[in-house]
């Protein structure tokens, strides 16, 4: 019923030009040539009409095809006086025009929310693809960086090439430190990255937030604490040699007024005088202790297996285990890592040690190694004891250098730990409480 009037204008047209053929045929016999020739003419135009109606659709569809490829929603077609399933044709078109018009604002409308909300937040955006062009940098990147063109990878290199490289070699969900001074002012950058594909087409977008400040008050913090803790152990050891010093001062002093023969007080201030090397030395070895702070070698990172650096711990630590009686366990290591394996050994031995002393005194006293993987593909490497377990208090400082709970203990092992993990971008946790025995937990 569609092309019913379609077909009857055809048959109408078909008709009219057979009409017009077979009076052509007739005037001819009969001698008629100068009507034959109007006739004639009127054939031609009959056809040319004919093949122009019955195109017209085709064209139309045609334009209407074209301009739907190149984003022009615009075309419309009159609806009346071109027969019934024409206009009907042309109805349809019309509508399916507008519905794309309508997809086309949409996408407009979301693409602009989007691009607001991209420009609206303080943390700075970049999206870049997999020749390093860049695709996206926000307002609050360019103000950042003080830049107002970033076309590539390029660009940022002109910047800082440490940035440039962080930005190619970081991974999905990996975060990255990066300091650089743009202009006049240092920045320290929190990089995080996440990665994608669209339409088969790579993309890596990135954030990056300047976190100075925040940095310099978790820094004042820590320089707090460490100086709390560094002068009470100084105050510990200059206080007896002060007053134990002045004590000797005024012995000689009254040894002269009183005439008192010196070889009499040569005790006294042999034994103060030992007293004095003791708490001195003990200052000296405090002081030594602090510098091992500061001497962490570099890190030389390689694949091994988390197995084998297990093994070399558990041999090098085998008296001591057994001398304790401790029950040494160990379960699904045998797992590929990037790790600098002498390093790793000794954040192992560490914490094997804190866990030694934690179940001392313990009636079954246990110590359990395993991994799990990580939300973000890497992997959770698990210390735990049985132990008498640490409060709040405690899990606060156990990172503090110079902090120790042991009776004999520097208090740097865990500090040395802890900056031997972020030489890796790895990060450890602690699991405590009382009674309830402790958990390490490194993510590898």
């Amino acid at each position: 019923m569609v092309f019913k009037n379609f077909k009857l204008q055809i048959v109408f047209r078909v008709l009219l030009l057979t009409g017009a053929v077979t009076l052509f045929a007739w005037c001819i016999v009969l001698g008629y040539y100068l009507r034959s020739i109007y006739l004639a003419g009127a054939i031609l135009i009959l056809l040319v009409e004919l093949v122009w109606y019955t195109d017209r659709f085709n064209r139309d569809l045609k334009n209407f095809l074209t301009s739907l490829l190149q984003s022009d929603f615009t075309t419309h077609f009159h609806t009346s006086g071109n027969g019934k399933s024409i206009d009907e044709l042309y109805s349809m078109l019309n509508k399916i025009a507008t519905a794309f018009r309508n997809i086309s604002v949409q996408k407009e409308v979301q693409y602009r929310y989007l691009e607001m909300l991209f420009e609206h937040v303080r943390v700075g955006i970049l999206s870049v693809d997999a020749t390093g062009k860049v695709q996206h940098a926000n307002q609050a990147l360019k103000t950042m960086l003080q830049k107002n063109i970033l076309p590539d990878l390029h660009a940022f290199e002109n910047i800082d090439a440490s940035l440039a490289n962080t930005i190619r070699e970081i991974r999905t969900g990996e975060t990255r430190l990066v300091k650089l001074r743009v202009q006049q002012e240092v920045l320290q950058l929190s990089i995080h990255a996440s990665e994608f594909k669209l339409e088969d087409m790579y993309y890596k977008l990135i954030s990056m937030q300047n976190i100075r400040q925040e940095l310099d008050i978790h820094e004042m913090d820590a320089w707090q604490k460490l100086i709390h803790v560094m002068s009470h152990e100084i105050m510990n050891s200059v206080s007896p040699i002060i007053s134990l010093s002045s004590t000797l001062h005024g012995l000689v002093v009254q040894s002269k007024a009183a005439d008192v023969p010196m070889p009499s007080i040569y005790d006294s201030l042999n034994q103060g005088l030992d007293a004095i090397h003791i708490r001195s030395e003990g200052l000296y070895n405090f002081t030594k202790t602090y510098r091992k702070l500061a001497a962490i070698p570099k890190l030389n990172a390689t694949e091994t297996n988390l197995r084998e650096i297990v093994h070399r711990v558990e041999v090098l630590m085998a008296a001591n285990i057994r001398e304790q009686g401790i029950a040494l366990t160990t379960s699904d290591i045998d797992r590929p890592v990037i790790a600098d394996p002498g390093l790793m050994e000794h954040v192992l031995i560490n914490l094997l040690l804190n866990a030694i002393d934690a179940v001392a005194g313990k009636a079954a006293p246990a110590i359990h190694i395993y991994t799990t993987p990580s939300a973000k593909g890497q992997v959770n490497i698990h210390i735990r004891d049985n132990g008498e377990g640490m409060d709040e208090t405690t899990l606060e400082k156990i990172f503090i250098p110079f902090y120790t709970t042991k009776k004999n203990g520097s208090g740097i092992g865990l500090a040395i730990s802890k900056q031997i993990l972020q030489l890796h971008h790895a990060d450890i946790r602690v699991n405590s409480a009382p009674s309830l025995g402790t958990e390490f937990i490194i993510t590898l």
